[in-house]
């Protein structure tokens, strides 16, 4: 019978063994990264309490022979600790069920805790294990989100007053939280819908390997919110923009964007731009025909999968051989 245990220094060499052996050369870079952040993860989780799950947490799976097949990551979406993505997974050749068994003991052990959500985001070429995820383990494709690589400026706009954003805050979180899911469609509020502490400024900032910078832009009159910006960078080079407007104000949506853009010129004249584009906000259309009027690039696009924890869906499973490699970075 497989054995499931929480990651501990001893399995480190195991894991790095295995990413190597499944990942191709594109994704050795993950094995990297993975390898010197498994210690850091492990101090972080014993110095915080379960209650406030600030940080990732991976489990691994053996075979009767005492053989690592897998290992999946998760993490408790910051601001709602009853929702958790999933964030790694990666499974040796022909290891399907223990996949399935690794997924299924998250949402056992969590969801016995009180998580009445698990997601997470594919890139849609990645067939195999949507079909691990979907028919072996009862999530359902709810929508889609994309990356976009900004490969010009040309849509910038320099005649505007950037007094009129401002600097958010957490009083702010509960106009972003309105702002974000009333833009949401019907069809996916129940599964996508956002609390008001996810909007939430982190504590302890100096904690985090990533920086975050969020702003507004208030109507004047009665003081809700046209838009909510958020930018991103782990290292002050590659920076991701995701920007919260509805269609009612899209007409706003490229000097919102040049505002972002010459935040991060303050800090950096040199760096790449991303801007991630939700399918499932009413706005997500119209921001794409923006995108592609532009000649930005689609670099990928992700299938978002979710599991109500109350919501069981069975269905035959199926089995595949490849290896998995999923390893999902946040934006």
């Amino acid at each position: 019978m497989a054995k499931i245990k929480k990651i501990k220094f001893s399995d480190i060499l195991k894991v790095k063994k295995l990413i190597s052996i499944v990942c191709n050369d594109k994704a050795m870079s993950y094995r990297r990264l993975f390898y010197s952040s498994v210690p850091v993860t492990y101090l972080q989780n014993l110095v915080y309490s379960v209650h406030l799950r600030r940080f990732p947490e991976s489990y691994v799976i053996y075979d009767n022979n005492n053989t690592l097949k897998g290992l999946i990551t998760v993490k408790a979406q910051t601001g709602n600790p009853f929702k958790w993505q999933i964030q790694r997974l990666f499974l040796d050749k022909n290891s399907y069920e223990e996949g399935k068994q690794l997924v299924e003991y998250i949402i056992a052990k969590f969801g016995a805790r009180g998580v009445d959500t698990f997601y997470i985001a594919i890139n849609d070429n990645n067939q195999e294990l949507i079909e691990l995820f979907i028919k072996g383990c009862g999530f359902r494709l709810c929508s889609s989100e994309g990356l976009w690589a900004v490969s010009n400026m040309n849509f910038l706009v320099s005649d505007f007053n950037e007094n009129i954003f401002k600097n958010f805050k957490n009083a702010d979180s509960y106009k972003a939280a309105a702002l974000y899911n009333d833009n949401i469609f019907p069809l996916y509020k129940y599964s996508l819908t956002k609390e008001v502490g996810e909007f939430n400024d982190r504590f302890f900032q100096g904690f985090y390997s990533d920086s975050d910078f969020k702003y507004i832009l208030e109507d004047k009159n009665s003081k809700q919110l046209k838009a909510f910006i958020e930018i991103k960078t782990l290292d002050n080079s590659n920076y991701f923009i995701d920007i919260v407007i509805p269609p009612i104000y899209i007409d706003l949506y490229p000097m919102v964007l040049s505002f972002a853009v010459k935040k991060i010129i303050k800090r950096n004249k040199n760096f790449k731009l991303y801007i991630k584009n939700r399918k499932y906000l009413q706005s997500g259309e119209m921001l794409e025909q923006f995108f592609k009027e532009n000649k930005f690039e689609q670099l990928q696009n992700n299938a978002i999968l979710v599991k109500d924890f109350f919501k069981t869906v069975k269905e035959q499973t199926g089995t595949f051989n490849n290896a998995v490699v999923f390893n999902r970075f946040e934006v």
